[in-house]
């Protein structure tokens, strides 16, 4: 299955396009999702009149999710969390948020997609120092 791309149908709407297949409602931090399936390949990151989709990765972090712009901070973070007492799944994946305004329901509305899952150890590791090495930088410009 693809992504509907909202651009060719303006009417379209989150809940009806992704609502049918998903794994369940979830809260984010934007909101709740109504929709977190997995979808491949994943769309492009774009902005319209209609929706707006954002690149990144999501944690699978027990019954919530917690979405990145960026791979590397997700590693590190789903890295971190396996590591604490905390005992969440921690699954890492590519993943896309779309967001989008619901006539029906009033407001804006969330889906999130994952695409490919990051599970390999080298992988996971090279994501983390990459991550380190971004924000040991980003520290040294600030102080």
């Amino acid at each position: 299955m693809t992504a509907p791309l909202f651009d060719d149908q303006p009417g379209a709407v989150i809940c009806r396009a992704y609502g049918s297949m998903s794994r369940a409602a979830v809260p984010s931090k934007h909101g709740t999702y109504c929709a977190v399936l997995d979808l491949a390949p994943l769309p492009a990151q774009q902005e319209s009149d209609h929706a707006t989709v954002l690149r990144g990765a999501a944690v699978d972090v027990g019954d919530r999710w917690a979405f990145f712009d960026d791979l590397a901070t997700a590693a590190s973070f789903a890295r971190a969390g396996r590591m604490s007492n905390l005992t969440p799944s921690w699954d890492l994946f590519e993943a896309a948020q779309v967001r989008a305004y619901c006539p029906e329901h009033g407001g804006e509305e969330l889906a999130l997609l994952l695409g490919r899952q990051v599970y390999e150890r080298t992988e996971l590791r090279t994501l983390a120092n990459q991550f380190a090495a971004t924000a040991a930088e980003t520290l040294s410009w600030s102080s």
